[in-house]
């Protein structure tokens, strides 16, 4: 005698579009990773070419936003702009690599702005970015601002 299983009729979820702001898809990052189980990490929500996967974030944005948004994998810093994620994690794993060889930071000399020296990184970037990025010497992370002087 063989059993067949039935197959369960799946009703179609109608998927709500809604307008976010970054703040608003922040503040639903933060929520996913205070509600996550241990051991999942935020890289869960990014995918290869750094674009966030809002459809993880729907319950807590209330739909799933208009427009994409990207995420770096290496330091979490949230953007509108698929460009930034690209180059601050590319320049995130140069200036660690950086700093394990040589044990300094990768940033122009005596700039206390932290500004990333690209000549420094010249042997471990692929290609210089187009804009200017720092590093925060608190916790050695990329970023597009300013961080406080050196």
């Amino acid at each position: 005698m063989v059993f067949r299983k039935r197959r369960k009729e799946r009703s179609v979820k109608e998927v709500r579009i809604v307008s976010c702001t970054l703040t608003d898809v922040k503040k639903a990052v933060d929520a996913f990773a205070r509600d996550a189980a241990p051991g999942i990490s935020l890289r869960t929500l990014v995918n290869k070419d750094n674009e966030l996967q809002t459809e993880l974030l729907e319950r807590y944005l209330g739909g799933i936003p208009n427009r994409p948004f990207y995420m770096s994998k290496e330091t979490f810093d949230l953007f509108e702009e698929p460009d930034y994620a690209y180059h601050i994690d590319r320049c995130q794993i140069a200036c660690d690599q950086y700093f394990l060889e040589t044990g300094e930071f990768p940033t122009t000399a005596g700039d206390r702005t932290g500004k990333i020296s690209y000549f420094k990184l010249r042997n471990y970037l692929p290609h210089k970015p187009p804009f200017d990025l720092y590093l925060d010497p608190r916790d050695r992370m990329v970023t597009l601002s300013n961080p406080v002087e050196m």
